[in-house]
């Protein structure tokens, strides 16, 4: 199919909104949350949740504004070749940075937890998986999607079940009381990195047929996922208590390790927890290379896609090699934030701004 007679529908944007949740949600998150307050956590997620939503809407109004056009081609059309350096290269750093991030941060994970003996380099190889995957283009990313998160979202679900075991409630309190201690915590504002999912409508929401209600799209992943993502965040807690949780790497995982009932087929839930999360990474990264690619084709329209796709593919894994330490992937979310939050919000700003001026205008030469 080619790309302009693509046409991506309403639902096929929620799986693809799911699949990054799916890929964000559990390595980081839970860490970020516990760091940034010891009052009433789901408060914080409740917040950035709101703030993604406003987030997706300001993308969506961008995107409605020239429909069947791209956000890099959008702020190129707008502020000019020069102009739009000011927002597309902040993008492109967002979006790569990310890619890296990831592939590192799964690569740890899965030595720390698994696969002890296995280098990095070799971990680290999964993102050529999705190099292949978005080299198809974005119909293939959203059927490969389509087909995995049915098998990946009913496992999540059923890990989160089992997760209520050996829990105890009283030490999530409090529920209902926060100070705003939060705002001055570093860690709360690396947290919007999972809500941040909305940023690749940048290159794949203008296949959709009502730009503008792109964000109901958002939102309606966001909430579904949201009982997932809460889990993430509480088991460990309600497990182990805040105290224990704060020293953990990976809060979740030692959760999903300490469940164990005599009528469970698989012993080792930890080995079903990441292999999910492979599932939704090797998803979320083929989405971001593919919108890193258009970003890159806006100036250079004559590069060959696929040569660019393996470029990409091998810059960031070389990238990846070279992050020294988990504690390196931890501050570097952190310093990124930002350049994060001037993508969410600066951009679809300014480029609206720019459109109702030029409107008016015309309207009133």
């Amino acid at each position: 199919m080619t790309p302009s007679k693509l046409q991506i529908s309403f639902n096929q944007y929620v799986v693809l909104q799911m699949m990054i949740f799916g890929g964000t949600s559990f390595f980081l998150y839970p860490y970020f949350i516990v760091q940034a307050t010891n009052e009433s956590y789901w408060m914080i997620i409740v917040i950035w949740m709101l703030m993604g939503i406003l987030g997706a809407w300001l993308y969506s109004c961008m995107l409605a504004s020239h429909p069947g056009t791209d956000a890099f081609d959008i702020s190129k059309q707008l502020f000019g070749t020069v102009g739009s350096l000011l927002f597309n290269i902040p993008m492109l750093w967002f979006i790569g940075s990310s890619i890296v991030l990831m592939i590192r941060a799964h690569g740890e994970m899965i030595s720390m937890t698994m696969l002890h003996t296995t280098p990095q380099w070799f971990l680290s190889g999964v993102v050529f998986i999705s190099v292949f995957l978005a080299s198809g283009g974005l119909i293939s990313i959203v059927r490969t999607a389509g087909v995995l998160v049915i098998v990946s979202v009913p496992i999540s679900i059923a890990l989160t079940l089992l997760g209520l075991s050996d829990i105890q409630i009283q030490l999530g309190k409090p529920w209902l009381h926060i100070n705003g201690d939060f705002f001055q915590q570093t860690s709360f504002y690396a947290s919007s990195y999972i809500w941040a999912g909305f940023i690749y409508f940048a290159a794949a929401g203008k296949y959709a047929n009502k730009p503008k209600q792109l964000w109901k799209s958002y939102g309606l992943a966001a909430i579904c996922f949201f009982p997932i993502i809460i889990g993430a965040v509480y088991f460990p807690i309600l497990t182990f208590g805040p105290e224990l949780t704060k020293s953990l790497t990976f809060p979740y995982i030692t959760k999903m390790d300490s469940i164990s009932h005599y009528w469970l087929v698989i012993e080792n839930l930890t080995a079903v927890f990441v292999s999910v999360s492979m599932i939704y990474v090797i998803l979320t990264i083929a989405l971001m290379i593919h919108c890193f690619v258009v970003g890159v084709r806006t100036f250079f329209p004559k590069w060959n896609e696929n040569l660019l796709y393996m470029i990409t593919g091998v810059l960031t894994y070389s990238s990846a090699l070279i992050i020294p330490s988990w504690n390196w992937i931890e501050k570097a979310v952190i310093v990124a934030t930002p350049i994060r939050l001037y993508v969410i919000f600066v951009i679809p700003l300014a480029v609206l701004i720019k459109y109702r001026l030029q409107e008016g205008k015309k309207r009133h030469p």
